[in-house]
């Protein structure tokens, strides 16, 4: 038993010595991306500002009257100018001026370019391209959660480009030459794009088959180095196997944290549900939609129990106004994020036991999800925790359960090693890189262990 584990493992490691070579090498790629090689930009989100003439605006329901429905409703500033962006039940946008109802030719890319400028805080730079993005790639990967988005590319000596998502306002991400071949090279080799798309069956199979002989790999390894006694020799073969055994010892702790957590957050994928991209199926009749009440920063379309109200943020904070009389809902925020909770989960309303407003990115609500400020709805005796939820996109933000907090917490901590934050993000990206150095060395002294095997066994006959 303890010789077929040891000849098991002999044949098992040729076969993923690619593979995982691959994997730690993109692994190191990580901490270039997020960390040491990270671009700069001049902001990461936009204050909302008053929008001009907001109080001469025209009535949605007017402007839009060629519509009979409503899913959203947004207020910009496109130009200097008041601009009502209307958004079909169909998720087709369509930005008007907010004066005279006129419709405004190519808006969607004057406004990314707007956007994209803004976050960079550059006015300068001429226009290169501006590209429509409506799939996760391997240039834009599905940790950016927005789609559909734009990627705007201005001549700047760095390379910078802005990706930015017009429906809702928001930076999606933002790279440079050096880190969109990081993201390239990491998607390739680390996540296996070439399979297919993220939640392709092909390559969910694969990187979980891979992934567990790794993990077997790595058992019968230290069943062999345990059980299995050698004689003490100075030859060259002899010298390579020492050190890929106390190399591999060393690594071992770190291919069962890698192993462990990357299965885990590979067979969650068979679910193929992403709740980033679950959008509210509410709409309201355009003839319901009166008149807005400037001034305001910003606004949005909330239907709640069939009634549509605006959703308008000014210097009181943030209100909620009858589409048809103005009055006001009183703790309207909370009584929406309530709606749409239910709305996304189905459960009833008395399972609800509690609500938080979230305003910044914290350890259970990172800043991948991209969206501030939301609301977290919990529930008892149903069968997910809770549900975070966006009020001003009416969104879902994140769905926690037992299942999904279990793999989440996983990776952070085993995979992303975030078990070393109390130390810092230099002492965590520094203690994840030694972890795949260290495994990396371990295949390279057991590959030359190996060779030097067969070519003793070719010697011999």
């Amino acid at each position: 038993m303890k010789k077929a584990l040891y000849l098991f493992h002999r044949k098992l490691a040729p076969w993923l010595a690619l593979p995982v070579a691959l994997w730690a090498f993109s692994g190191l790629l990580h901490p270039m991306m997020a960390n040491w090689f990270r671009p700069e930009i001049a902001r990461t989100f936009l204050p909302p500002l008053p929008i001009p003439q907001s109080k001469n605006l025209l009535p949605p329901g007017e402007v839009f009257s060629d519509f009979p429905r409503l899913h959203q409703l947004k207020i910009i500033a496109l130009k200097g100018q008041p601009v009502l962006l209307g958004i079909t039940p169909d998720q087709e946008l369509h930005f008007r001026d907010g004066l005279t109802g006129e419709p405004i030719p190519e808006a969607t890319q004057a406004y990314a370019e707007q956007l994209a400028r803004s976050y960079a805080d550059d006015f300068d730079s001429s226009l290169l391209e501006i590209q429509k993005i409506t799939a996760f790639g391997p240039t834009y990967s599905s940790i950016n959660r927005l789609l559909p988005v734009y990627r705007v590319r201005l001549e700047r000596a760095d390379g910078l480009e802005v990706v930015v998502d017009p429906r809702t306002g928001r930076l999606a991400t933002f790279d440079t030459p050096s880190k969109r071949l990081f993201t390239r090279l990491f998607s390739w080799f680390h996540t296996w794009s070439f399979l297919g798309s993220n939640y392709s069956p092909l390559r969910i199979t694969v990187v979980l088959l891979v992934s567990s002989l790794t993990l077997l790999l790595a058992i019968t390894g230290l069943a062999s180095l345990f059980f299995i006694k050698r004689k003490k020799t100075n030859s060259p073969r002899s010298v390579t196997r020492k050190w890929h055994r106390i190399s591999g010892t060393i690594s071992a702790t770190f291919f069962f944290l890698f192993g462990i957590s990357g299965i885990a957050h590979v067979a969650m994928k068979y679910r193929n549900q992403d709740p980033t991209q679950w959008v509210s199926a509410q709409s309201a009749p355009t003839s319901q939609l009166g008149s807005l009440k400037g001034p305001l920063a910003k606004a949005s379309l909330a239907v709640i129990d069939g009634k549509p109200h605006y959703r308008i943020q000014n210097h009181n904070g943030v209100e909620y106004h009858s589409t048809k009389d103005g009055s006001i809902l009183p703790n309207g925020d909370e009584i929406f994020a309530r709606h749409l909770a239910l709305e996304f989960s189905g459960f009833p309303d008395n399972s609800i036991v509690q609500t938080e407003e979230i305003s910044s990115f914290r350890k259970d609500y990172g800043f991948i999800f991209k969206r501030l400020p939301v609301w977290r709805v919990s529930y008892t005796d149903q069968s997910h925790w809770n549900d975070t939820v966006d009020t001003e996109d009416a969104h879902m933000a994140m769905q926690t359960s037992a299942l999904t907090l279990t793999e989440s917490l996983s990776f952070i901590f085993l995979h992303k090693f975030h078990f070393l934050d109390f130390a810092g993000r230099d002492a965590r990206d520094a203690g994840s890189a030694i972890a795949v150095i260290l495994i990396l060395i371990t295949i390279v002294f057991g590959l030359l262990a190996m060779k030097r095997r067969t070519k003793k066994n070719s010697t011999a006959e």
